[in-house]
């Protein structure tokens, strides 16, 4: 989450849309038949990882991007996950066997860490 906070606290307003530019790209994903089960949903998010790093700013930016809107775009401060938990833990588990990058599936282990998705998990 460095980039993209650093960004912030320097004043880029690019960081916003961004944001808001993955969130529709990945509503476009799960609106995907490919995005139901855990295979099809790792082979899709090593295709689309190009795509976070083109239309999120940079490289690094658009990986971290992609991990950190993709887990957190399904929690809610008021309800954690509440009834969207399986989704994350399929989209968590799928970055863990997809062929993203290292980068991509560090930030979704620490973003999925942050909130307390593993240990929910586990629960």
């Amino acid at each position: 989450m460095h980039y993209t906070v650093e960004l912030l606290v320097s004043g880029d307003r690019n960081v916003n849309n961004y944001y808001h530019a993955a969130v529709g790209r990945w509503k476009e994903i799960w609106s995907r038949a490919d995005s139901k089960d855990v295979v099809s949903l790792a082979t899709l998010l090593s295709s689309e990882q190009f795509w976070f790093e083109r239309n999120c700013g940079s490289r690094w930016v658009g990986q971290e991007i992609m991990g950190v809107s993709g887990i957190g775009m399904l929690y809610s401060t008021a309800a954690g996950f509440e009834d969207k938990a399986d989704q994350a833990r399929l989209l968590y588990d799928a970055f863990q066997r997809s062929y993203c990058s290292i980068e991509v599936k560090s930030i979704a282990r620490r973003v999925a860490e942050s909130y307390g998705l593993l240990e929910e998990w586990v629960a």
